[in-house]
């Protein structure tokens, strides 16, 4: 308690700086909590789906994603020793129009009496399902989508637009009831009509006997199933929800850590400089009997309390922060996430890393303080200060340099996850700051000769200044140099990135229109049928010069969960992959003889190559097929299998169409585009030109790109932060020695310059090696990206964002300069000549 007193003094006693400190551990705490919240909402709304949909079965009885089998099994089923309850369903994707709105969802074709069994839901308003156009909607669903009891509404299936009635709202709490995890229950009768599925199944879940073996059961149930239908136990979370959260997730994760690495340095600068100031109080401390460990308390007793109150305020501010990043990232995903949902593990995590970032950031500076000798402490200028850092602070930094490297290579070499190389890059900057006192002479002499010329004196002032206090100058220059690097290497690896993104677009992407009911789900992988009766309608209109459809198909290639592209490839002209220098017109000849082509991420991770046999398994069902191809792909993640339509219904018995791909005479653009809109109209179904396509990849890309920089910039504003504060301590020590120069003669206007000076050498000390570990950073995310994406990304120096980024620190830099060089010219002179 003692301790906690003397440090609530401390805090009393310089406001600004406690104040700084606290900023520095809100800000990474609130980076923690929001992106924590917003991380769990994700997950939980992609879980929802699965858990509204698995209920309390322990086995699934399913056919590869796309594909149905007869219901005769049912039966055979209920025989089974162990099984409860058999709950058959056809579950589709779909989309339901009501009053103009056009709202995306599950459609769950279910028995009434044996679905009881396996899902828990009332009904609140209504009935049960009676007649064969009865549905049932979740009832908080209805209220977003403004659906109300007894309302007609129509959904797309394969027969085209249907009309359904609103019979019942029920409620579930296991029922995802936002976005696309709503739910629409309906008789299993109709589901299989509209669905052309005629005694068919897509799913049998079964809820077993309590005292049951599930492994035993699986067994006997695996017996009497065909090849291409498989018995697993329910996902938590479909691959494909994985893959594509983890991107996004890993982006938030870097922001946090580069918020926590920035935050560290500036608390142990600003305790360091507390120390600095102290040295008297703790030197008098210490010849009046105070041991070591009571003086490093009374350091860390601060530190604890600005750690305690900086996580309260910074959970506050995740918490708010997190609402808006749930927003954004439900528009990434295309989706409406359920609200944000607060639980205790955010604010665990909160705590041990605000408390923790702290107490880490002031064992520096503890450290200082304890060992400080009474007859050290008594004099103006520490021996520590003079001769530099310890051993060990430069040797802590060689180590993290070393370890660094050496992670890279690995991440490049494809051993380890290219996260590994990101995270790293921050681990490698984390010890070039430590390692910045070995240089730091040399350089403030090259940056006080550059300046020269226009401070003479003030530069000469400014440099010995700094010198001074080595470890203070080299944590300042730290966070300038760390915001600097960070931001100019990230900004480069995703402006490479982007670029190779684009060019990859304008050879895969080449239709003119696109015709879909929907774009497949993020969390299950499913897509809406379109209607069997479009594809006639769609091929006799005039001016259309190739017509291909696609299928979408879940499969594990080679043990790695990929998705299938089932494609016509009927096109003579063009086909529409990323390749280099290879043979079109034979690939194509390959593809329509059973061979496929697969994306460069999956060839990377299994290690193939052109001519290697890939294993294909759908269900139960397996073939191996020969690789005619290897493509730059991102759809998917580059986990792709491309196959030819006749193949995949030959071998897996894959039917129905997702979207429609169709290449028109240019000369008749627009005549095809309107008779295209037309026939979507009438079945409610989306068009999409490619400069639809474009535009959307370009404003996704975008909008990556303007999070990066306002990371950057909050990165800048930081080290603002903390150049002020070193300055503002500066003029304090100096108070004395600048009145003697105002004495003297010396100027305001001189005055200024001198504060200006040390604030322009920090910033040149840190913006000249911050660019050039930039590009180092960004040339090493994009070699370690070889072995995620499958092909190289072309790094590139981009001189109008070094020099926007390097001004733009400089001026920063600058500007947190100016109040305590106001604060330094007009001195008291009387009062300064009395400080001590």
């Amino acid at each position: 308690m003692m301790y906690f007193r003397l440090g609530w003094r401390e805090i009393r006693k310089r406001p600004g700086r406690a104040a700084l400190t606290l900023t520095s551990v809100v800000i990474g705490v609130a980076a923690v909590v929001a992106v924590t919240i917003s991380t769990q909402s994700t997950r939980s709304a992609f879980d929802a789906v699965y858990q509204s949909v698995a209920g309390r079965s322990s086995l699934e009885v399913a056919g590869p994603f796309g594909t149905t089998f007869s219901e005769s099994l049912l039966p055979k089923i209920d025989a089974i020793a162990g099984v409860q309850a058999a709950n058959p369903l056809i579950q589709r994707r779909s989309v339901i129009f009501h009053c103009d709105r056009r709202v995306q969802l599950v459609v769950m074709g279910i028995a009434p009496e044996r679905d009881r069994e396996v899902h828990d839901y009332e009904i609140v308003a209504g009935g049960p399902l009676a007649q064969a156009n009865d549905v049932l909607i979740n009832n908080d669903f209805a209220k977003t989508a403004g659906v109300k009891l007894g309302d007609e509404i129509q959904m797309t299936t394969r027969r085209g637009l249907m009309n359904f009635l609103v019979a019942g709202l029920y409620s579930s709490q296991g029922t995802a009831t936002t976005g696309q995890g709503a739910v629409l229950l309906m008789p299993i009768r109709s589901a299989q009509n509209g669905f052309k599925a005629p005694r068919q199944l897509d799913l049998i879940q079964l809820v077993l006997a309590p005292d049951a073996d599930v492994d035993q059961v699986r067994l006997e149930v695996a017996k009497l199933l065909p090849n291409n239908v498989s018995v697993e136990r329910p996902a938590a979370r479909s691959p494909m929800a994985e893959e594509t959260s983890l991107s996004t997730e890993t982006g938030l994760g870097m922001a946090r850590a580069f918020s926590l690495l920035v935050a560290l340095f500036v608390i142990a600068n600003t305790f360091l400089i507390s120390v600095t100031q102290r040295r008297r109080q703790f030197g008098i401390m210490r010849a009046i009997g105070a041991t070591r460990m009571q003086v490093a308390r009374m350091v860390y007793g601060q530190a604890l309390f600005l750690g305690i109150a900086g996580t309260i305020v910074g959970s506050i501010v995740g918490v708010i922060f997190a609402r808006y990043l749930n927003v954004a990232m439900g528009s990434l995903y295309e989706t409406t996430l359920p609200p944000v949902k607060l639980s205790v593990r955010p604010f665990v995590i909160a705590a041990v890393v605000g408390i923790g970032t702290s107490l880490v950031g002031a064992a520096l500076p503890a450290r200082k303080a304890s060992r400080l000798s009474p007859l050290d402490a008594m004099r103006d200028v520490l021996p520590d200060e003079i001769e530099g850092t310890s051993r060990w602070f430069i040797a802590s930094g060689a180590g993290l340099v070393l370890l660094a490297a050496g992670l890279m290579a690995l991440s490049a070499a494809g051993w380890l996850p290219t996260d590994f190389a990101v995270w790293s890059s921050l681990v490698m900057l984390a010890g070039i700051v430590l390692l910045l006192p070995l240089a730091l002479e040399p350089l403030s002499q090259l940056v006080a000769t550059i300046l020269r010329p226009w401070l003479r004196v003030e530069s000469r002032l400014a440099r010995q200044q700094l010198l001074r206090h080595r470890a203070r100058t080299t944590l300042t220059t730290g966070v300038v140099f760390i915001a600097i690097s960070t931001g100019i290497g990230l900004a480069t690896a995703v402006i490479d990135n982007v670029q190779d993104v684009r060019n990859w677009y304008r050879k895969a992407i080449v239709a003119d229109f696109f015709v879909r009911a929907m774009a497949p789900d993020m969390a299950t992988g499913l897509a809406a049928d379109l209607p069997d009766e479009l594809d006639p309608k769609i091929r006799t209109v005039p001016g259309i010069e190739s017509f291909e459809s696609l299928r979408l198909v879940s499969i594990k290639a080679g043990g790695e969960t990929a998705v299938l592209f089932v494609r016509d490839f009927s096109d003579e002209h063009e086909l529409e992959f990323d390749l280099e220098n290879s043979d079109l017109p034979a690939i194509r000849q390959r593809l329509h003889q059973g061979e496929v082509v697969i994306g460069s991420v999956l060839a990377t991770r299994l290690k193939l190559k052109v001519g290697d046999d890939l294993p294909v398994v759908i269900g139960s069902a397996t073939h191996p097929f020969r690789i005619a191809a290897i493509a730059d792909d991102y759809q998917a993640g580059g986990l792709t299998v491309y196959i030819q339509r006749g193949v995949a219904k030959q071998l897996f018995g894959i039917e129905g169409i997702d979207a429609y791909i169709i290449k028109a005479d240019h000369n008749r653009l627009e005549e095809v585009r309107a008779a295209l809109q037309q026939r979507c109209t009438e079945y409610g179904l989306l068009l999409n030109s490619f400069s639809d396509i474009q535009k959307s990849i370009d404003e996704m890309m975008s909008g990556v790109v303007a999070g990066l920089w306002s990371m950057v910039v909050l990165g800048f504003v930081v080290a603002a932060f903390g150049v002020a504060n070193t300055l503002t301590m500066t003029v304090l020590e100096q108070t004395r020695e600048l009145g003697l120069l105002r004495i003297l003669a010396m100027t305001r206007a001189q005055v200024r310059k001198t504060i200006f000076a040390q604030a322009i050498m920090m910033g040149l000390l840190a913006i000249v090696p911050g660019v050039v570990a930039g590009l180092g950073v960004a040339y090493l995310i994009n070699e370690a990206t070889l072995s995620v994406i499958g092909h190289s990304i072309a790094f590139k120096i981009h001189p109008q964002l070094i020099l926007g980024a390097a001004a733009g620190a400089l001026a920063i830099v600058v500007a947190a300069a100016w109040l305590p060089a106001e604060r330094a010219a007009r001195l008291d002179l009387p009062q300064a000549l009395r400080h001590t």
